[in-house]
């Protein structure tokens, strides 16, 4: 993986490349580049950080020309089936990275193209200099992130990170109180949107194609949803998911430095450790926790997952100590709150496997299209019902929700409402309405039916059952924007590439062309997921609940962290001057009795005041200094 950053400018704007450089180092430390040149009456500059995974010789390096000079290249990615890409080429190449195939594909086939074939996970910049514009893409599932945002007199500055992003333009912009509400709502903010005003995250599956004569910017989507279904019974669809997943782990252990395993106690990343031994490379496996007294640990799951495929197995114990003592470097490094207490534990696990490795595969993103969550359940479940509306009566007849877990009390607020949009924005609500008038004064919901009404016409059409829609909305917004963008900061804090084979694109198009009922059903999961599953894990295993590497936070706040939350929440979060001090404090002693399930509420306020203090995003506060420093 690598660092991308750059800009097109007038001569009068001031741009800071060093310090975008510089912002960038830790992502790609094996070698840099800048490349400056004046173009349609505009000067351009592409930088480049670079972790060299494929072709570790300088014949990688970035930016990169393609042989006819119409394209310069700087990318951060992996292109899985390159080599199948570059044998449809001709020429010489100068190596064998897949930063060469790219350029060369371009070259030959034009950007159209080359989007309708690339598969991979990719955030790229491409300069043509023949029709003079920059075009920014990132990939499907959004695995790689990249942000942007125009200057003045007909510019755009844009980078891997946000922090590269102001230090090279200078700026420190103001938190956008819109996007603060969508994050309240969908605890995460759909891109193009950010909690920052003024920097937007280009969405997955998109290009954004910047005019440099006319300054003029279009977002497009290139991506298309699966309309096609599968037509053959479940034993075949077990056969066929057995070759496509296969043949994606076998592309992404392409790598020219040492590969392990992120291994959690679950079904996801055994399959994937198990399918790379079967490909001839038992991986070592890594995995976190912190004590058998905590039912969130998984090191025993995981070292019996381990043994039970013969592999190679580190654990890392992390204590409440050893979190608070990273917190504000975690922070630093996802630069946006992520609403997962897991990106504090997988600091350590990543920094440990570093030591070993530079690649590792994950099973990360197999609950959007294989319906692994709580909420899709809801969905198929209000297909049975004679009324979804009666669910509203069981909550007023139970006297309000109470103390039911907090995915029990979502599906009874969502499953009387018709409106997909509606009921899929209820399913997801971190705070509802009256918490969110309480909390900032305001009870909308920053345009979060906008952001989910987008992809929702984006698959229209397709025949999909509403569960289907929301799966597939979920891997195209939370997914991409919250689970593996954490992913990404975290790994990139300690230059190792993250490779996610579940989400390869010929695996994803399989699994969702596949009938709902091969997926899910009322009381069943990852249907036929877990039964070429079964081929290499134990039922135990199989069936095992997932965990995902949370931390305890809801006992931990309690007690060993309670002084350092209690502290953001009603200090720090009320000097933003966006939240209302009484009802932050009124939700923290609802939290500290237990008498509402309010952990992930709890530290969703703890993260943002974490991330106001850090990247000092109040109002009229902080510099492009302070963010810039934070790498």
């Amino acid at each position: 993986m690598c660092g991308i950053f750059g800009a097109i400018f007038s001569p009068s704007v001031a741009v800071h490349v060093e310090a975008g450089l510089a912002a960038l180092r830790h992502r790609g430390p094996d070698s840099e580049g800048v490349a400056r040149e004046e173009l349609r009456g505009k000067q351009v500059v592409l930088g480049h950080t670079r972790l060299a995974i494929l072709d570790l010789s300088p014949a990688g390096h970035q930016p990169m020309a393609s042989r006819d000079g119409r394209w310069l290249l700087s990318y951060n990615g992996e292109a899985y089936n390159h080599q199948a890409l570059r044998r449809g080429l001709t020429g010489n190449f100068r190596g064998h990275s897949d930063t060469e195939t790219l350029a060369e594909f371009l070259a030959a086939r034009g950007l159209e193209s080359t989007l309708t074939r690339l598969d991979g996970m990719f955030a790229f910049a491409a300069l043509d200099r023949l029709e003079g514009k920059l075009h920014l893409v990132r990939d499907a599932f959004g695995i790689k992130p990249v942000y942007y945002t125009m200057l003045p007199q007909g510019g755009i500055a844009f980078a891997s990170e946000a922090r590269a992003l102001m230090a090279l333009t200078g700026t420190a912009p103001q938190a956008d109180e819109d996007a603060l509400q969508c994050f309240l709502t969908l605890r995460f903010v759909p891109s193009p949107r950010t909690l920052w005003r003024g920097i937007q995250r280009l969405p997955a599956g998109h290009r954004l194609s910047f005019d440099l004569a006319t300054g003029e910017a279009e977002l497009t989507r290139y991506i298309e949803p699966v309309a096609e279904r599968y037509a053959g019974d479940r034993a075949d669809a077990v056969e066929r998911y057995h070759e496509v997943l296969g043949g994606a782990v076998d592309r992404q252990l392409l790598s020219d430095v040492p590969v392990g395993i992120l291994l959690s106690g679950g079904i996801d990343s055994a399959l994937v450790a198990a399918l790379a031994r079967e490909k001839g490379r038992p991986l070592p496996c890594y995995t976190v926790g912190f004590g058998a007294g905590h039912k969130e640990c998984e090191i025993e799951d995981a070292r019996g997952t381990a043994a039970a495929l013969d592999l190679p197995f580190v654990a890392v114990n992390v204590a409440p100590q050893d979190l608070m003592a990273t917190l504000d470097q975690v922070i630093d490094s996802l630069e946006e709150p992520i609403v997962s207490t897991s990106a504090l534990a997988i600091w350590h696990l990543i920094g440990r496997m570093r030591q070993d490795v530079t690649v590792a595969l994950s099973g990360q993103g197999s609950d959007e299209p294989w319906g692994g969550y709580t909420r899709y359940q809801n969905e198929v479940l209000r297909r049975l019902l004679p009324a979804p509306a009666m669910a509203g009566w069981v909550g007023r007849a139970m006297g309000g929700y109470g103390k039911l877990p907090e995915a029990v009390q979502r599906a009874l607020r969502s499953l009387p409402i018709e409106s997909p949009a509606e009921r899929f924005r209820e399913a997801y609500a971190l705070f509802t309405a009256s918490q969110r008038q309480a909390l900032t004064g305001r009870a909308d919901d920053g345009k979060a039916l906008g952001d989910i009404g987008y992809w929702l016409d984006w698959s229209r059409g397709t025949g999909r059952e509403p569960v289907e829609t929301m799966m597939s909305v979920d891997a195209r917004t939370c997914l991409p924007d919250d689970w593996l963008l954490y992913t990404d900061k975290i790994s990139m804090a300690y230059a190792l590439e993250v490779r996610v084979p579940i989400l390869d694109l010929e695996v994803v198009r399989f699994v969702e062309s596949l009938p709902r009922a091969f997926r899910l059903a009322p009381g069943r999961r990852k249907i036929v997921h877990k039964m070429m599953a079964r081929r290499y894990l134990p039922a135990a295993i199989v069936n095992r609940k997932k965990k995902g590497f949370p931390i305890p936070f809801g006992a931990w706040s309690r007690d060993a962290l309670r002084g350092r939350v209690e502290t953001t929440l009603l200090e720090i979060l009320p000097q933003t001057g966006l939240f209302d001090r009484a009802a932050v404090e009124t939700l923290w002693r609802q939290h500290l009795s237990q008498s509402q399930p309010l952990d992930r509420q709890i530290y969703a306020l703890f993260i943002l005041g974490c991330w106001f203090e850090r990247f000092q995003a109040g109002r009229g506060r902080g510099s492009a200094a302070s963010l810039a420093s934070a790498a």
